[in-house]
């Protein structure tokens, strides 16, 4: 990676960090800045897609998740970020890293009527875990916050996207588990496999639109 590009593509009060592999990520050095819970869903959601597959990224963030994917599989990814610095970053890591297949849309979730129906197989979401009258993180309350967007919304949103027998793939926070699954059966989307972190504060589930009843449950350390 020459210096070049670098200067190209990130910006003052940024900064491009490894992803392994000459992959690099874009971030903000004092705002919005990824988890280890987002790492953790492009790994386990990189399990059920291939390189023909079509992935969608909600509430996309910096884009660590959709590139992640992409990077993995080769897969074509396409994301809604509702923050336009979020977007405008994520698509500069994309054009930093030659990741053509993908791109993420300055756009609102949750006017899900305005999304493709049915056209992705998989769809991968880092919503925010904690309810707009709760505490909001001082560095970014937009993003771990509901103050623009609802779980509700972000699963009807996902029913929409999905392709029959296409899969959502969520991380959350484990006092907001029976919201999750609540959400996911009442839109249609079953959920099938359940990782309870082994630190009991987070999860993660694929709920399949469209499958049978049935579900497996695992406690494990996220990877």
């Amino acid at each position: 990676m020459t210096d070049e590009r670098f200067t190209k593509f990130v910006k003052n009060g940024e900064k491009a960090e490894p992803l392994g592999d000459g992959y690099y990520i874009i971030q903000s050095e004092s705002g919005y800045r990824f988890g280890s819970d987002a790492v953790a869903l492009a790994h386990y959601a990189s399990r059920f897609i291939s390189k023909n597959s079509r992935v969608f990224d909600l509430c996309s963030g910096c884009g660590i998740i959709g590139i992640m994917l992409a990077i993995s599989s080769g897969c074509t990814v396409n994301g809604a970020e509702i923050y336009a610095m979020l977007c405008d970053m994520s698509n500069r890591s994309c054009a930093l890293n030659g990741l053509d297949s993908v791109h993420f849309n300055h756009a609102d979730v949750r006017n899900a009527d305005k999304l493709p129906a049915a056209e992705y197989d998989m769809v991968v979401c880092n919503p925010p875990y904690y309810k707009a009258d709760s505490k909001p993180s001082s560095v970014a309350p937009q993003a771990s916050s509901e103050l623009t967007v609802k779980l509700s919304q972000v699963v009807a949103a996902a029913k929409r996207l999905l392709k029959v027998g296409g899969s959502l793939c969520m991380v959350h926070i484990s006092s907001r588990l029976d919201e999750v699954l609540i959400e996911c059966n009442r839109n249609g989307l079953a959920p099938k496999e359940l990782i309870v972190n082994t630190n009991g504060k987070t999860f993660m589930v694929r709920a399949v639109r469209g499958g049978k009843q049935g579900m497996t449950v695992t406690v494990k350390e996220f990877d």
